[in-house]
């Protein structure tokens, strides 16, 4: 039998070699100890990930003991933050929610995502962004697959399509304000820059890097216990 409840220690291949074990014997009435496998397709919408405590108490049945302590339920008396919940869920003195092997990844997306639809939101109410839809709503997926093939090649001209060149730059306003994308390490690296040019180059620049052995987050992080 194959047994993975949280879909982390069988591979790929070994289910696939169970499934089709278990195709090859299916023609057989008399094979007793044949376990039943049970496929469990993807509904044909997305699931709603706001204010649905279900979502994460059913991708981690093994976390959330008996379906509770999901973040964002509405019957809770006190509205605790998902950004706040997910931060105490992290703090479990267990460390189950710190060492399964996705739970930190998926709900690092979450927040990833919530931050670029609420700053989308906030510039899709501003005068320039507004001024700018008309152009955008010209472009077609010919004229993406162009600029794409030419930034393949590296013959891409931001002038030549001003309507590509304005939606670029409001993806790039948004994605500097979301934590851990590529366009925030550039305002990052872009802030840096204009310190550089206001306050002139740092006489000193130090970069502290402690080895592993003692550093305090990596010794955490390969579970020796920390008075922290």
């Amino acid at each position: 039998a194959v047994l993975d409840v949280n879909g982390s220690s069988i591979s790929s291949e070994e289910i696939n070699n169970c499934l089709l074990n278990k195709i090859k014997n299916g023609g057989t009435n008399d094979e007793m100890d044949v376990e039943n496998i049970y496929l469990i397709p993807h509904s044909s919408k997305p699931v709603n990930e706001y204010f649905n405590p279900k979502l994460l108490a059913g991708l981690y049945p093994t976390l959330f003991c008996y379906g509770l302590g999901a973040p964002e339920d509405r019957t809770r008396s006190l509205i605790i933050n998902l950004r706040e919940h997910i931060r105490y869920l992290l703090s479990y003195n267990d460390r189950r929610f710190e060492t399964n092997h996705s739970f930190i990844f998926v709900v690092f997306n979450l927040l990833q995502r919530r931050d670029a639809c609420f700053h989308a939101q906030l510039i899709a109410t501003k005068p320039y962004f507004r001024s700018s839809v008309q152009e955008i709503h010209s472009l077609n997926t010919s004229d993406i697959e162009t600029a794409l093939k030419n930034i393949s090649t590296g013959t891409y001209n931001k002038g030549s399509n001003k309507a590509l060149g304005k939606l670029v730059n409001h993806i790039k306003t948004i994605g500097g304000r979301v934590m851990g994308s590529a366009y925030s390490r550039t305002s990052l690296r872009t802030h840096l820059h204009a310190m550089i040019f206001n306050q002139s180059l740092p006489n000193i620049f130090l970069t502290l890097n402690p080895a592993d052995i003692h550093s305090p987050v990596a010794l955490y992080f390969a579970g020796v216990k920390l008075d922290l």
